[in-house]
């Protein structure tokens, strides 16, 4: 049988004329019996470019894989492919919950450029789910609900009368911090950076928001393409929403209030009028480089939100100056590392950009010139990124993309010989991600990484492990699609960088991270709000009330925290496994949709150039 773990799905006709079965449905003409999954990606593909769909069974089988890509609604045969030879991720099979298919292979079509409604049928007669050809598919498909979430999460209504006053800890201050989005849809409190206790794993989230918007409003922009007129609009206004909370934040003469904190009791009443402003402030790896970036790039714009172009700009420099001589005494370990780097580079790189000012350059040189160093090597791995000042690897919960990603907007302001070096670097780099990525049989092309575990061990794997980034209450880990969006994006950035068989390599391994949260993973599942099949109920319970509570709704646009490991080193497979797996008020790990997964989703979609 074929197993779709505790929850099942309503599956629907394929509209093909002649299909033998329902999408994901097992047939008994498929060897052995054990029935095919076939799993595309829920919204669809770029006319140009990579598109591979997984045929998955609980048996192996050993035929010849042949399948076809059929238009949906004229039921015309418009490509014929044979899938490449099944495989197993032992990882995967050895530690699974909720089951799934055990038996992969790969068909890959993207010879189908003609825009249309596809399904792709197997010769069992099993068949996908209907998606999409088209130029530009993602922007047109899925950014409007995308920038509309982050309206969504805007802080609003009572939360936001609330922070127009806010308490500033116990200090007896109050400080105007309204704006700014929440967190996630179970944390309406408002954060630079979560983690901020530990030195590799700083996770951004306002900051890194407000960039991006800027950046990919750059991208589409730049495109020059009529369709983009209203998607520009929004992302500059929720651009500069964001950019107008920094300001705020902004304490003259130092660096940004870190957050806002929201309690919540047990019996779920959320009080606004128990919000707080936290006194502590920022370094440059908690937000304070990516606030500094945003800022510096709303300046650059003849319009503005509640500030003005000067007001920004003056609030950027401030804190960079204050940063640039307190930011090491500002980390917990007083030593600056990776995210140190990476986020300072961001941050002079734009002043330089707004201002024309050689100082900033100068900064900028010397942060590149230090991240450009970072490249390291143990045992047979080679030319990944170091976090710390020996070998330590570099991997992260959600922003493994952004050291590239900040070197490739540095390389603009750079001179040619730097920027040889830097796209040096960067290719060694990414040479590194797709080798660690291809290491073992992995079908679905999900990125992997070098992991250094809690006490010391070294390891290349799948997911973060659950005990490398404890909190003083809590054990924090959770899926990852923000850490392999991120990667999507420094990958398709970098594509346009390089030669052709490179950028070919670049773009198929961004799409095949895009492809996993948009319903190619091992559970068949889209984790994109909205289209595509409905991730499960997210459920939260309170007093132990065994019914639980849906009080944590998701907003069309919104991601998921996505597929973790099952094992505390981060090996095996876990997906929402429900209260009596996991026990109660777990579901956040899998379900929550938080801020960076859907930001990094939109850098990647609009850095496709």
């Amino acid at each position: 049988m074929n197993h779709l773990g505790r929850r099942s799905f309503l599956l629907g006709s394929a509209g093909v004329a002649g299909a033998a079965a329902l999408p994901g449905t097992a047939s008994a003409a498929e060897e052995g019996g054990a029935g095919t999954q076939v799993m595309a990606n829920a919204v669809g593909y770029e006319a140009v470019g990579p598109k591979r769909v997984i045929f998955a069974s609980q048996s192996q089988w050993s035929g010849p894989g042949g399948f076809r890509v059929v238009d949906n609604l004229t039921g015309a045969v418009m490509f014929r492919g044979q899938a490449k030879p099944a495989v197993t991720v032992e990882d995967w099979r050895k530690d699974q919950f909720p089951e799934v298919p055990d038996f992969y292979r790969v068909g890959d079509f993207s010879p189908v450029t003609k825009p249309g409604e596809y399904v792709v049928i197997a010769e069992s007669g099993a068949a996908s789910w209907p998606f999409r050809i088209d130029q530009n598919l993602l922007e047109r498909f899925t950014l409007p609900a995308v920038v509309h979430f982050f309206k969504e999460s805007r802080s609003s209504g009572q939360f936001d009368k609330a922070d127009r006053s806010l308490a500033v800890g116990t200090t007896g201050q109050r400080w105007d911090a309204h704006g700014g989005w929440y967190d996630a849809a179970a944390d309406w409190g408002k954060h630079f950076t979560q983690l901020s206790g530990l030195s590799y794993f700083n996770t951004l989230s306002i900051p890194l928001t407000a960039w991006v918007l800027f950046a990919a409003h750059g991208n589409l922009d730049r495109r020059k393409d009529t369709n983009f007129v209203s998607l520009t609009t929004w992302l500059l206004d929720e651009a500069f929403f964001g950019a107008d909370y920094l300001v705020r934040t902004h304490v003259p003469g130092k660096s940004f209030y870190s957050g806002v904190s929201q309690p919540e009791d047990d019996n779920l009443d959320v009080d606004p009028t128990l919000r707080k402003l936290n006194t502590k402030q920022v370094n440059h790896r908690e937000g304070g480089g990516a606030a500094i970036a945003a800022l510096a790039r709303a300046s650059t714009y003849g319009i503005s939100g509640e500030y003005t172009p000067a007001e920004y700009l003056a609030a950027a420099k401030d804190a960079f100056a204050f940063l640039q001589a307190n930011n090491t005494d500002m980390t917990n370990d007083k030593k600056e590392n990776i995210q140190d780097d990476y986020n300072a580079l961001l941050a002079a790189t734009e002043l330089f950009k707004a201002t024309k000012d050689a100082q900033y350059q100068q900064v900028a040189d010397a942060r590149a010139a230090s991240l450009t160093s970072r490249l390291a090597g143990w045992q047979k791995y080679h030319d990944y990124w170091r976090a710390d000042a020996v070998d330590r690897p570099y991997f992260h919960p959600s922003d493994a993309g952004l050291p590239v990603v900040s070197l490739l907007s540095y390389v603009d302001i750079a001179s040619d010989a730097v920027k040889a070096k830097v796209l040096s670097v960067v290719r060694k780099s990414l040479e590194f991600e797709l080798a660690v990525t291809a290491e073992v049989p992995n079908p679905f092309g999900y990125a992997r990484q070098l992991i250094q575990g809690r006490e010391g061990n070294r390891y290349t794997g799948f997911f973060m492990p659950h005990d490398i980034a404890p909190r003083s209450d809590d054990i924090w880990w959770q899926g990852e699609n923000a850490r392999i969006a991120s990667l999507a994006s420094a990958a398709r950035h970098a594509a346009r960088y390089f030669d052709d068989a490179f950028a070919a390599r670049l773009r198929a391994y961004a799409q095949d991270q895009l492809n996993w949260i948009l319903g190619v993973n091992p559970y068949a599942t889209c984790m994109l709000e909205g289209p595509g099949r409905s991730v499960p109920l997210y459920l939260e319970y309170a007093n132990n009330d065994p019914a639980g509570s849906w009080r944590w709704l998701r907003w069309p646009g919104g991601i998921v925290n996505g597929i973790t490991g099952k094992s505390e080193d981060g090996r095996g497979l876990q997906w929402d496994p429900g209260r009596a797996a996991t026990g109660p008020n777990t579901d956040w790990r899998w379900l929550e949709q938080w801020l960076p997964h859907t930001t990094w989703y939109l850098h990647a979609v609009t850095a496709r150039i």
